[in-house]
C-alpha cells in the first residue's frame, strides 16, 4: 500500500520562510513544494475570480 501525503494547495500566506525561501518567485513555488511533496490537490477550478 501507498501513503501520499500532500496539502490541498501549495499557495499560502504564511509559507515563505517555512516552506519556501523568502523573495521566492510565485511562478517557482510548486517546484519548491514537488521537492517536499508527493501530490497536491488543485483545488482552483471550484471557485471563481471576478
Amino acid at each position: 500500500m501507498s501513503v501520499h501525503i500532500g496539502t490541498s494547495g501549495w499557495n499560502y500566506d504564511p509559507w515563505p520562510g517555512v516552506l519556501y525561501p523568502h523573495q521566492l518567485p510565485p511562478c517557482k513555488e510548486l517546484d519548491r513544494y514537488i521537492q517536499q511533496y508527493q501530490t497536491v490537490e488543485v483545488n482552483s477550478t471550484y471557485y471563481r475570480r471576478d
